[in-house]
């Protein structure tokens, strides 16, 4: 374990990984005490609740480092029992359909967050991509109310501007966007603008800061220096108490499955989102920050900026384990 990270809370507010042994004994060596993995993009009803029961096998074969979280004391009890704790989220709505009650069984079986959207018009909500957000449908602002009484977070990280003020505003509890960056580091359709950052904290909600290549300035050349620059200007912006990080690390997947994210089977024709040059491949992960371990880079980069440690570490986690708290 990192030595700076041993008596620490470190979050990691979503990743999606095709996950192995290598991976978790990376995050258990790099000292992270608990990340929400993605388990759905595209995936329906009976695919998501297979994705849950993949995720248990893979509990009991790496018992010794991983663990499920459901509630922020399970994190608490990841950390002295020296283990990763695993936290559950949906990347779409897709999976409830049109059933409402579907929610609550998701829930019981451990889900913690939900997207209203992954960039395309849901039944609850407009994402990102479309040219006209909905904003939050009858439907789903029953959804939020409906977690909000579970104790599940509402995830606006696809999901247009719109769609994010009317969100903030009908949740009776703090909203999250687990992994995005603002409209000032890198204009992006994905990146979150002002308004929505500033109204977003008026509610006590909480942005993780993302990685992900095309969400960066500079994209996979970003250094280190400009990230750590845009977390103080977030903070001074926001305060700090609703930033933490979100890397959205995408690990060990074929450069087949970044198409199938961008495409799900919505449609027939390839989608390259917001990419200008038709790749089709996995984008270049900044050179300080290509695995889960890598965020001690974060942590050094941060101190070297004029961030005190124990600011650092609120980034790092601890801002992530108080917002949780307020649901589970």
């Amino acid at each position: 374990m990192k030595e700076q990270f041993k008596n620490q809370i470190i979050i990691d507010g979503l990743q999606y990984c095709n996950w192995n042994r290598e991976i978790f004994e990376d995050l258990w060596r790099g000292g992270l005490t608990a990340v929400h993995a993605t388990l759905v993009y595209w995936e329906n009803t009976e695919e998501s609740f297979k994705k849950i029961d993949k995720w248990n096998d893979l509990f009991i074969q790496h018992k010794d480092i991983i663990c499920h979280a459901q509630k922020t004391q399970n994190i608490i009890e990841a950390k002295k029992n020296n283990k990763v704790a695993i936290i559950f989220g949906f990347q779409n709505s897709a999976p409830i359909a049109n059933d409402i009650f579907l929610l609550e069984k998701f829930f019981s079986k451990g889900l913690r967050f939900m997207q209203l959207t992954y960039n395309n018009q849901t039944p609850l909500a407009g994402g990102c991509f479309e040219p006209n957000d909905s904003g939050v449908s009858r439907f789903g602002h029953a959804v939020i109310e409906e977690m909000n009484r579970l104790g599940m977070i509402v995830d606006l990280s696809h999901a247009g501007k719109k769609t994010c003020l009317d969100a903030i505003s009908l949740s009776s509890k703090p909203v999250a966007i687990s992994h995005a960056n603002p409209q000032f580091f890198h204009k992006s359709i994905r990146s979150i603008d002002e308004e929505v950052l500033k109204n977003l904290a008026k509610k006590d909600g909480f942005i993780g800061l993302s990685l992900y290549p095309l969400h960066l300035k500079n994209h996979g050349d970003c250094t280190l220096e400009d990230f750590c620059s845009m977390i103080n200007q977030l903070v001074d912006m926001i305060g700090i108490e609703h930033v933490g990080i979100g890397s959205d690390l995408c690990k060990n997947w074929p450069d087949e499955i970044v198409m199938w994210m961008r495409n799900g089977k919505w449609t027939k024709k390839k989608d390259y989102g917001e990419s200008t040059n038709k790749d089709t491949s996995w984008p270049k992960q900044p050179a300080w920050f290509e695995k889960g371990s890598d965020i001690i880079n974060i942590f050094n980069g941060l101190l070297k900026s004029g961030m005190n440690e124990n600011d650092a570490f609120k980034i790092l986690g601890s801002n992530w384990l108080e917002f949780m708290k307020e649901h589970f």
